[in-house]
């Protein structure tokens, strides 16, 4: 159960171990009426010390460190009469006995748990003095107490540890998802502007082979041009594709070709949205000057955040607004309720907010989503595109 050990650690447990030697033999030393005297000075210096030196080695080997305080004690007993003190005694073993239970797994600890009364049991078989059941039962209360302070403690340190390594292991796990999800994003983006830069491109190439088609035989130059102009557009046009190919990440991805959704297609989303039960007051301007791309950014944040009210706040009103001036907005707002996790909810992991997060910050724009009120708003702005002059 213990781990490598600092400096700090060692030097501790070895000063330790010093000044219970010390206080131990000080009292054997010092005439006092403090404990149970008698057999030799040298047997019970020997015995104090077997009780007190191998302290300094209780976190590396707990239990046979317990095992050697009791087990010379109750040898000792077994022979001949020796000295029992405080200081020499009851101090060292319950050092040894929460040592044990702190600094071992539970099953080798319960080994220590017999060894005080095994050695208080047997003291009085040559000390005649010792033997009553107030002097057995003072240091088992003295004992037993830090067995089970130490085990209690040990338990608490490592449900840390396990909830740290847990919550880890959960941050990693959550990191992999969100860069998962990132890339899934991304990869279904770079469909969906496939078809919208194929689209735009495929009409160029065939508006530059109609005008080349009606070029006189006379403007050689021009058609060359054009055929370069047409040429390179079928090659964007194939690189795009090999491009997708690359990025694609499975067969669940919706098939190319079909015309990628616009603001034109926002009325049609929201009619959906209120037969799923949710309030849409859909206000979008008449005439809006936005690129293809564009377009398709709005409404799929429209889409994900409809989708959001509808999850988290049930049957509720929603408000989308989009406007164009001067740069392209759009802005979701529900009216809730929402439930106490919704904010974690809508503010944590998951597709929605990372991909409109992506596909606004794809065009220079920012994104809003946060709670307002009893409900939750969503926002974009997009800059103004830079024309050409």
């Amino acid at each position: 159960m213990h781990s490598a050990l600092s400096r700090r650690q060692w030097a501790f447990d070895l000063f330790l171990a010093v000044v219970a030697a010390a206080a131990a033999i000080a009292q054997l030393v010092i005439p006092n009426n403090d404990g149970y005297f008698g057999g030799p000075m040298w047997l019970n210096v020997v015995v104090s010390l077997l009780r007190t030196v191998p302290l300094a080695a209780r976190r590396v080997w707990p239990v046979p460190v317990a095992v050697v305080v009791f087990g010379s004690d109750i040898l000792t007993s077994l022979c001949v009469p020796h000295t029992s003190t405080f200081w020499g005694t009851v101090l060292p073993m319950a050092t040894a006995t929460y040592s044990a239970a702190r600094w071992s797994d539970m099953r080798r600890s319960l080994l220590v748990l017999p060894l005080p009364v095994a050695a208080f049991a047997l003291y009085p078989i040559h000390m005649r003095s010792f033997g009553g059941w107030e002097d057995i039962l003072f240091p088992l209360m003295i004992l037993w107490p830090t067995f089970i302070a130490g085990y209690l403690i040990n338990r608490l340190l490592q449900q840390r540890h396990d909830l740290k390594e847990a919550l880890r292991q959960l941050a990693e796990q959550r990191d992999e998802h969100s860069r998962h999800v990132l890339l899934e994003e991304r990869t279904r983006i770079a469909r969906e502007m496939h078809d919208v830069l194929a689209h735009g491109v495929t009409v160029m190439v065939v508006q530059t082979g109609a005008a080349r088609m009606e070029l006189d035989e006379s403007a050689t130059a021009a058609r060359e041009s054009l055929l370069a102009v047409e040429a390179t557009g079928r090659q964007v046009i194939g690189e795009l594709r090999r491009t997708l190919s690359l990025l694609r990440l499975g067969d669940d991805l919706p098939p190319s070709g079909h015309p990628s959704p616009g603001l034109a297609d926002l009325p049609e989303l929201a009619e959906s949205m209120r037969k799923a039960g949710l309030t849409v007051d859909l206000h979008v301007p008449g005439q809006v000057e936005a690129d293809p791309g564009r377009e398709l950014a709005v409404y799929r944040v429209v889409q994900e955040a409809l989708t959001n009210s509808l999850r988290h706040a049930g049957r509720t009103r929603v408000r989308v607004r989009v406007t164009a001036d001067p740069h392209l907005e759009v802005e979701v707002s529900d009216t809730g309720p929402r439930h106490r996790d919704d904010r974690g909810s809508r503010l944590g992991g998951g597709h929605g907010l990372i991909g409109m997060k992506e596909r606004v910050t794809m065009y220079g724009g920012r994104l809003l989503a946060e709670p307002r009120g009893s409900g939750f708003v969503v926002h974009a702005a997009f800059p103004p595109v830079e024309r050409v002059r």
